[in-house]
């Protein structure tokens, strides 16, 4: 039988295999003890805190903690054992990391848990529908000389560019500039940059000048995107502009991407005896799946769609059940 949990109103359920929450009453804190560690990437730090509460609540300890961090040195730090959970954008496994897992016999698994998306918008008076990846690099690219949108294409309004953006601390502004413009942090320097909690301020200025253009994290501006031109963008495979489905499914490309959660598995392997409750790794991973996108809700990441939570839940089954077949060994 499933164990299901009702934390704050938030569904925590306590098995790998199980897929949705029912209506549950609330019970008390669960004899799972222990800090779980977790590093990783400024934009998915409301969404993991969310999921630290609900964690913290179920377990009744306030230990769990999140720490920011690029990939690199989330990852290198989880390779090391110096933390629990990575939480990156990395698809792979770098192989100077690989390498450190396997040296302190650590089986890595990752869990996509949210998407990420830049969305590029416009005021609606430059009637801009869409632009190339190569279009936007001319616009964007450290050393561009267009100034003025004329200069893009012949369809595009002659008017003097006024751009806006994320500050360069931002992971937006390092995905959008690896993504069009080739390499992270390749931009041009001459426009209004806004930090992440003043998204409506961002998209207020935009919609104010007439000749207003930029981008954001999709999921922070998402709810101020109706007085402003979302602009589609071509990666090669036609217009296509970013929404929940368009994020979801990727084919908003090149301009999304997944977030994950890098753990080592042999935290998630359980005592033999029944009574021997979870670990704390397993417990805050499995609250965290089963409430992925409720945490993405409104913790500015795009949600896992229902589909997408099962088939990570069957690798995850799947890569602990070859663990354990292996006795354990790391590959």
């Amino acid at each position: 039988m499933l164990k299901r949990l009702m934390v704050g109103g938030v569904c925590c359920t306590m098995a790998l295999g199980a897929a949705s929450c029912g209506d549950t009453g609330t019970v008390g804190p669960s004899k799972v003890r222990g800090r779980v560690a977790v590093e990783g990437s400024p934009a998915l730090q409301p969404f993991t805190l969310k999921a630290e509460k609900a964690f913290n609540e179920l377990t009744g300890d306030k230990q769990t903690s999140f720490r920011r961090a690029e990939d690199s040195a989330a990852l290198n730090r989880f390779c090391s054992g110096q933390i629990d959970v990575a939480a990156v954008t990395q698809s792979s496994m770098p192989a100077a990391e690989g390498r450190l897992c396997r040296q302190n016999g650590i089986a890595y698994h990752r869990l996509a848990v949210a998407h990420q998306a830049a969305v590029v918008v416009a005021n609606k008076a430059l009637a801009i529908d869409c632009l190339t990846t190569a279009q936007l690099r001319a616009l964007w690219q450290s050393g561009s000389r267009v100034n003025n949108y004329s200069q893009l294409g012949s369809s595009l309004p002659d008017r003097a560019v006024s751009l806006y953006g994320p500050t360069a601390s931002s992971s937006i502004f390092s995905f959008f500039t690896a993504r069009i413009n080739r390499r992270a942090g390749n931009s041009r320097r001459d426009y209004r940059p806004f930090v992440y909690p003043k998204a409506e301020q961002f998209a207020r200025a935009v919609a104010n000048d007439k000749a207003g253009f930029g981008y954001f994290d999709y999921a922070w501006v998402a709810a101020n995107l109706r007085q402003l031109s979302v602009v589609a963008v071509d990666g090669g495979s036609g217009c296509v502009k970013p929404t929940a489905q368009t994020v979801q499914d990727r084919s908003y490309a090149p301009l999304s991407r997944l977030f994950y959660f890098y753990f080592d598995l042999k935290q998630l392997v359980k005592d033999a005896d029944p009574k021997t409750p979870d670990s704390a790794v397993a417990t805050f991973l499995q609250v965290t799946l089963a409430n992925a996108a409720t945490f993405a809700k409104r913790n500015y990441v795009v949600g896992l769609t229902p589909e997408q939570i099962t088939s990570e839940r069957i690798a995850w089954l799947k890569a602990l059940k070859a663990y354990e077949a292996t006795g354990g060994s790391v590959q």
